[in-house]
């Protein structure tokens, strides 16, 4: 679960903010909106789930297990491998190196898109 509070921030709204949801944001149902919003191509601000696109990059960098969270939630549906580029973007926080490189381990899904983003996403 991503906090709403967190959500709310990522968003500049305050953590009482009537826009959002009540409750917090199920990772599964972020990482699967964040996913299509990536496989669109439509990541200006204004896409329809733009807003994905705020909060993973508040999560890089202020929460950056969760957002490798977000990540491994997110690769089922990452075919086109679009999560490569927002995992080397995370490998970029102190420390994060170590971690991804530590799941990856046991995750052959996430192995595969470490290589992808240490391959520059090509």
């Amino acid at each position: 679960m991503i906090p709403r509070a967190t959500v709310a921030a990522a968003l500049g709204l305050p953590a009482t903010t009537d826009a959002l949801p009540e409750g917090d944001l199920p990772l599964d149902r972020f990482a699967a909106r964040y996913v299509a919003y990536l496989v669109s191509g439509e990541t200006e601000s204004g896409a329809a789930d733009g807003w994905t696109g705020a909060v993973m990059d508040h999560l890089i960098a202020e929460h950056p297990d969760l957002a490798l969270d977000a990540i491994r939630a997110g690769l089922p549906q990452d075919e086109a491998d679009c999560l490569s580029d927002p995992l080397a973007d995370l490998a970029q926080r102190p420390g994060m190196s170590t971690v991804i490189s530590r799941a990856a381990s046991g995750d052959p899904a996430l192995a595969r898109l470490v290589d992808r983003a240490n391959a520059g996403g090509d």
